[in-house]
This record gives C-alpha cells, sequence and structure tokens, in this order.
C-alpha cells in the first residue's frame, strides 16, 4: 500500500467506516471475532481489512469516474 493511501485509509476511509452505525448482530460478530483473536491475529486482520478497504475505495473512484459522464 503507498504512503497516500495507507494516510488515506488512516484519517478518512477507517474513520468513515467506523461512523456508520452499527446494529446489534454485526456489534456482536465483531466482539466475538475480537474476543477470539490473539492480539497478533487482531493486528494481521487490521492489516488485511485495510488492504480491502483501500482497494475498494479506490475502485470506487475509478468507477465514479468513468461513469461521471452518464450520471
Amino acid at each position: 500500500m503507498t504512503d497516500l493511501m495507507r494516510w488515506m485509509y488512516d484519517h478518512y476511509i477507517k474513520p468513515n467506516i467506523e461512523s456508520q452505525p452499527k446494529d446489534e448482530g454485526e456489534a456482536l460478530q465483531i466482539d466475538l471475532l475480537n474476543n477470539e483473536l490473539s492480539p497478533q491475529m487482531r493486528k494481521t486482520l487490521q492489516e488485511v481489512l485495510a488492504l480491502y478497504a483501500t482497494r475498494s475505495f479506490r475502485l470506487g473512484v475509478r468507477t465514479g469516474v468513468t461513469l461521471h459522464a452518464d450520471l
């Protein structure tokens, strides 16, 4: 992940994701997962989530740019 994408993740993407409301089922699943994982596995999970979140963000930007003329 580039420095720019790491900065975007830390300052824009992650806060946006974390600010979204979670229903009780989602909160329960997140708590269960965090309780089962070791600290090293939690860190690895966060790195994987960061990778996929930034890739999804980039895909959304590219799609928006491509579809801009059609919208």
